[in-house]
């Protein structure tokens, strides 16, 4: 059925002065009204300090009329045509109450007034008021009058400006069309009516429609809008798609982490209005994505004025809080963080990536996760990646740069209108607090062409991600006297696999070559001499041209489960025509995905002869004895390897990130699920090492099928003991659904699963 909605109107009383309901949330206040507060009512010099009351109260057009007698049409209902509208709009899945469409788009609605319309005398205007201080001069506040003689006939429809239509007119029911140009204020509208008779000012009736606003959001499918995206394949995946991938752990996993992205839920789309709201971001940016995405990179993480979630990376958490990695999605972040107001505890990468993706999707932004495996973190603008041994070889973490496993980023596809012809497209941002932009916890964005071509002067923040995913790690022999000597430049071990979801499956998608080219190709070479140019010490010549003739390669486990033995191999060959003696170390450390160092596992020193046009493989074995008691939750490891040539003082270093490969939750649902009915699923883990698991739990979410539901486990689970749980499944709506569901424990964290399956409509009667 449509759904229809009475309009206020003052009826004499002290309400005829209120202002669109804006439904501003009661954690949530601008600045200017707590300076506000402070000053005590005193006036500030500086700033126009009217609060948004006293405006409101100002300005007459937002002022119901009372209902004195009056011929003019009275508003009996207004129906804004949501199925039809969410249809046209592909809008339809958002559970918000009030209307969601695209802008450069057409929506209708219809209204019912109180006897059939006059189209010789009546006079009909449709007003919208956007923002806390909506006002004609700064097109906040609307006016579109309804040509009610002439059906068809468009107004207002100059590039740029809104337009409205009437498309028919049956007695005291009038149908109209509205259009926002492409380039209209992203968010929420109060919508209000006004009748008049022509020719007669004291005839005139406004009235209040504060049930029935309207969310205006980006719009992939119309050209003129700047995130505009031609394949209707990829606009599924990236505007469409509640569900996703994204790829953490080891460059092998072909798997990516399940994520309810969920960004029809209630509340994403409002929470993502709130932020920049909080981010006190004035209406007239809210036109450009780039505005959008500065914001909610900044307050996605809780560094700046109390942002969605905060962020941890330590050992040990606080009981209270739920665990980085147990998070499946964003819906039940953004919930807590909505109920709460304040900052959710806790989230690493993945998790704000996944955050942002939701965020951005519900205001029709197309949006991906995006991982870099090996991830650089240049902390002081050299543009380089150092790391150090010393004079025995072993690795001396605490100087060295921080290399994360992995990192977990978003890109936005839109136009840049504020740089140069040619960054368009996929545009890099980052809301993991790292590093300061422009005073602000957030990165980006910045245009995927600049990082490739190594445009480090643009904005925003190219020259950190470009380190990111393209810095040369410098390895430095450290003396016992302190001094330090480069060891060798590794020219390609940051920025690998660079992984999203593929479009229309699950598989991953490798996105190296849009970030740079091929490694150690004359183009990619290129680039890095010139953003050397741009480095913190760029006077510094660190770069060895000397011939070397022997080669070295670290082999990592690419498929080693949890609780196997495996080896670490170092090998050698021997281009030259003489016999090399080769010696150094192998060593492995347990490790935080964040690259930072745990325990020591295992280390040993070798020494070799090989032969000439010969190779040798340097062995480090490493059983789960040496590891299991060291390892974090996490089952993250690290390879260093420092090696030497004794005939010719050629020195080789290198360091490789692994995860070990951990194991899947089971999940099984019914084979026939329709919307709207209960059933059951479940969910089954076994514990795969030879000690028990404590504290564990299991979190469960699916977009439009179930809310966030947590099962906790009192007991220790036995090795290889089995734990099931059932829970509750009821499909909202028809379609291809998913539920994810992830386990951790004291021992072992990052163990994930989902089931994919087909919702069936109900059958109307």
């Amino acid at each position: 059925m449509a759904r229809t909605r009475r309009p206020r109107s003052s009826g004499g009383t002290s309400s005829s002065s209120r202002a669109p309901k804006l439904r501003r949330h009661r954690y949530f206040t601008r600045s200017r009204s707590k300076r506000l507060a402070m000053l005590g009512g005193e006036q500030e010099g500086r700033l126009n300090t009217i609060s948004d009351e006293e405006h409101r109260n100002r300005i007459n057009l937002l002022k119901p009329t009372s209902e004195a007698p009056s011929k003019a049409l009275a508003v009996g209902s207004l129906d804004l045509n949501k199925v039809k509208n969410g249809r046209d709009h592909h809008t339809g899945e958002y559970e918000v109450l009030d209307l969601v469409v695209r802008r450069g788009q057409p929506f209708t609605a219809t209204v019912t007034f109180d006897r059939d319309v006059d189209k010789e005398n009546d006079s009909v205007v449709v007003q919208f008021a956007f923002g806390s201080k909506p006002q004609e001069s700064k097109a906040t506040l609307l006016r579109l009058r309804l040509d009610i003689k002439d059906i068809g006939q468009s107004v207002n429809s100059t590039m740029g400006k809104w337009s409205a239509q009437v498309k028919q007119i049956e007695g005291a029911d009038l149908t109209f069309s509205v259009t926002p140009p492409p380039n209209a204020l992203v968010g929420k509208y109060g919508v209000y009516l006004e009748t008049s008779l022509k020719e007669d000012d004291s005839s005139l009736r406004r009235f209040e429609m504060e049930d029935d606003e309207v969310f205006v959001i980006f719009n992939p499918w119309c050209k003129d809008d700047l995130v505009y995206m031609e394949e209707s394949d990829e606009r599924f995946e990236y505007v469409l798609n509640d569900r996703g991938r994204i790829w953490v752990g080891s460059a092998f996993n072909h798997c990516g982490r399940p994520w309810n992205f969920g960004q029809f839920d209630n509340p994403v789309l409002e929470a993502a209005l709130l932020l920049m709201d909080k981010g006190e971001v004035g209406d007239t940016a809210r036109r450009s994505p780039v505005s959008f995405v500065r914001t909610i990179s900044a307050l996605a993480n809780s560094c700046d004025d109390n942002g969605v979630l905060e962020g941890r990376w330590t050992e040990k958490y606080p009981k209270d809080c739920t665990l980085p990695w147990s998070w499946t999605g964003s819906v039940k972040i953004l919930k807590e963080f909505m109920d709460s107001g304040k900052p959710v505890k806790f989230g690493q990468c993945w998790v704000f990536s996944g955050l942002v993706t939701s965020l951005l999707r519900s205001l029709g932004i197309p949006t991906r996760s995006v991982t870099n495996f090996e991830s650089a973190h240049d902390t002081d603008c050299s543009m380089t990646i150092d790391s150090h041994f010393d004079e025995d070889d072993e690795p001396v973490t605490w100087m060295d740069d921080s290399v994360w496993n992995f990192h977990v980023w978003n890109e936005s596809f839109f136009r840049r209108l504020d740089l140069p012809k040619g960054y368009d497209g996929w545009q890099a941002h980052d809301a993991t607090p790292q590093e300061l932009s422009e005073g602000v916890m957030r990165c980006g964005p910045a245009s995927m062409r600049a990082i490739m071509e190594g445009h480090v002067y643009l904005n925003y923040d190219v020259p950190f991600i470009f380190s990111e995913v393209n810095g040369d790690r410098v390895n430095w022999k450290v003396l016992a006297n302190g001094e330090m000597k480069v060891i060798n430049i590794d020219t390609h071990s940051v920025g690998k696999f660079i992984s999203t979801k593929s479009v229309g499956s699950n598989f991953r998608n490798d996105l190296t070559l849009a970030y740079k080219y091929p490694e150690n190709s004359e183009e990619e070479r290129k680039v890095v001499e010139f953003v050397h140019n741009y480095s913190s010490r760029a006077e510094y010549e660190i770069y060895d041209k000397e011939d070397q003739d022997v080669t070295f390669e670290l082999v990592i486990p690419h498929a080693a489960s949890l609780g196997e033995n495996f080896e670490v191999v170092a090998r050698v060959k021997n281009i030259s025509n003489e016999k090399r003696s080769v010696y150094g170390r192998l060593t492995v450390l347990s490790s935080f995905y964040t690259g930072i160092p745990g325990k020591r596992v295992k280390g040993q020193q070798f020494t070799v002869d090989v032969n000439p046009n010969e190779e040798s493989d340097l062995i480090l074995e490493v059983t789960k004895s040496d590891y299991l008691s060291k390892l974090n939750p996490e089952a993250s490891l690290k390879a260093y390897a420092s090696l030497h040539v004794t005939e010719t003082e050629q020195q080789f270093a290198q360091t490789q990130a692994f995860t070990l490969v951990k194991p899947f939750l089971d999940i099984t649902v019914p084979d026939v699920i329709k919307a709207k009915e209960v059933c059951t699923g479940t969910v089954t883990f076994t514990n795969p090492l030879d000690h028990n698991l404590t504290s564990g739990v299991i979190n469960l979410e699916g977009a439009s099928v179930m809310s966030a539901d947590t099962f906790s486990i009192s007991k220790p689970i036995k090795p290889n003991e089995t734990v099931t749980y059932d829970f509750k499944i009821c499909p909202r709506r028809a379609g291809n659904r998913e539920v994810e569901a992830t386990f951790t424990s004291d021992q072992l964290s990052g163990v994930d699963g989902s089931v994919e399956f087909n919702v069936q409509a109900v059958e109307e009667d």
